[in-house]
């Protein structure tokens, strides 16, 4: 079963775009990929009524593949990264999981 990783940043958490677009985004990529991690999509908000300014969606193959990343992931690494965070919001992240029932195009 196909996952989707959901991943809301605050509307009001001062969100810098280019930089988790151009720096955040390449960063995690490489370090998930060979955990499974498929396509992403990043999508940010078109008004401010929406209570995120960017909610991302990662396809994984599923749980199992998430949870071995963040399992196996170094320490040191996920450190890194959580640090990063500063550099593109204010608040932490809302994430949540889904499960994909179907899709179209």
């Amino acid at each position: 079963m196909t996952i989707a990783m959901m991943i809301g940043y605050p509307n009001d958490s001062n969100f810098n775009m280019e930089y988790y677009l151009n720096h955040h985004l390449p960063t995690v990529t490489p370090i998930w990929k060979p955990f499974g991690m498929g396509p992403y999509r990043a999508m940010a908000a078109t008004d401010s009524k929406s209570p995120y300014a960017m909610l991302v969606e990662i396809e994984w193959p599923d749980m199992e593949a998430v949870q071995r990343a963040q399992a196996e992931t170094p320490a040191e690494i996920s450190q890194k990264v959580m640090e990063d965070m500063k550099n593109f919001t204010a608040k932490d992240p809302v994430v949540w999981f889904m499960e994909k029932k179907a899709s179209g195009s």
